[in-house]
């Protein structure tokens, strides 16, 4: 039985997705999508806000077709580029032993998430890493245990103002409410699941033209960065390369096989228009290898901020460059850190890697 429909906006920086979520068997899972392209955004700013209106219209109107409902409210996950990532240690000190409730952390979390003082930023997540109990006793749990201290290792996901006020103010015209969420949070929780809470690991999500990089410890995350730099520049260097038009370049680019050898003279051959368009094997792999390259280095220049992450895993995921075979060899031949492949559970389809998606809907149940 189908209950508690939501609808959640997953903002690529290629794609925009509209998922209508329902709780089924006691989980949140996407009943119905409907996506457009977009222009996107890069270094946090959109590339094109007067497009927004219309697509995000057009997206309101084929959901409200297809479910013959009206949408009165959406959860908008909000991407990394336009987020920071504050962690905060916070304790309380209690007169005598205590048993510890559910209203004591609530209150420790209300009393230390004010960042009313910021005039760029405003607070759309809060999660422990971890608590610490008398006795330097570390646990995700502490319900019901006694304590005569609380120390929460806590991890609050803040949002650009002006990004939430564009959106609210979109949504507004078309008298939708919104609530926001952060679509790293909601992935890594996703891939939480098959991993332990007490070993933190990094997730990156390569997109269009920009890249996520979070690392996911207890239930929240102890850092998330971005750039502008994705799949879209891969399919640029084709371009100017080789001398092709961007659309034929993208079809080239879904050819390539990084694993292979080949001869001088072997060709990836694709047919655009009834032409059919030719990019020499070595050459191509070159290219695209040169880019993952720069990425990777990028991606590892982050991580290696703190030595504490010095021998995570790493998830890698999104459309950028799972897709190609050799791609996550590279990463770890850069890195020097494990390297997994990061897909959405039995799914072998083009989208296995669009984790974002059902990772905000998994996310959306916390959303009153």
């Amino acid at each position: 039985m189908l209950n508690k429909l939501k609808y959640v906006l997953d903002i690529g920086s290629s794609t925009l997705r509209l998922l209508a979520v329902a709780k089924y068997a006691g989980k949140f899972r996407i009943i119905a999508e409907e996506d457009v392209l977009y222009d996107g955004y890069m270094d946090s700013e959109f590339l094109s806000v007067d497009e927004l209106d219309m697509v995000f219209s057009q997206l309101i109107d084929k959901m409200q077709l297809k479910m013959r409902k009206s949408i009165h409210s959406i959860i908008v996950g909000v991407p990394s580029e336009f987020c920071v990532c504050v962690c905060k240690r916070i304790s309380r000190k209690f007169v005598d032993l205590h048993k510890i409730t559910n209203s004591d952390l609530i209150n420790l979390y209300d009393n230390n998430s004010d960042f009313g003082d910021s005039e760029e930023y405003s607070v759309i997540n809060f999660s422990p890493m971890q608590f610490t109990l008398d006795d330097n006793i570390k646990t995700m749990s502490p319900v019901g245990k006694r304590s005569s201290t609380l120390v929460v290792d806590a991890s609050f996901i803040l949002a650009k103002k002006s990004f939430l006020n564009l959106i609210n103010e979109k949504f507004n015209n078309l008298n939708i409410n919104v609530d926001f969420i952060s679509s790293a949070l909601g992935q890594a929780m996703n891939c939480s699941k098959d991993n332990d809470l007490n070993q933190p690991f990094a997730l990156v999500d390569v997109g269009h033209i920009s890249t996520s990089v979070c690392v996911y410890k207890g239930e929240g995350l102890a850092l998330l960065s971005s750039f502008s730099m994705g799949g879209g520049h891969i399919s640029s260097d084709i371009m100017q390369v080789l001398g092709m038009n961007f659309k034929d370049a993208e079809l080239i680019k879904r050819k390539v096989i990084l694993t292979i050898e080949s001869e001088k003279n072997e060709n990836y051959e694709v047919v655009s228009k009834g032409n059919l368009i030719k990019a020499p094997i070595n050459i191509t792999n070159q290219i695209v290898k040169s880019r993952i390259e720069m990425i990777a280095k990028i991606i590892s220049d982050i991580l290696s901020i703190d030595k504490v992450f010095k021998d995570i895993d790493v998830y890698l995921t999104g459309d950028g460059i799972s897709n190609f075979k050799g791609a996550k060899n590279i990463l770890k031949e850069i890195s020097g850190l494990n390297v997994y492949e990061y897909k959405n559970p039995f799914d072998n389809s083009k989208d296995k890697f669009q984790t974002s998606k059902t990772g905000l809907a998994s996310l959306a149940e916390i959303v009153e």
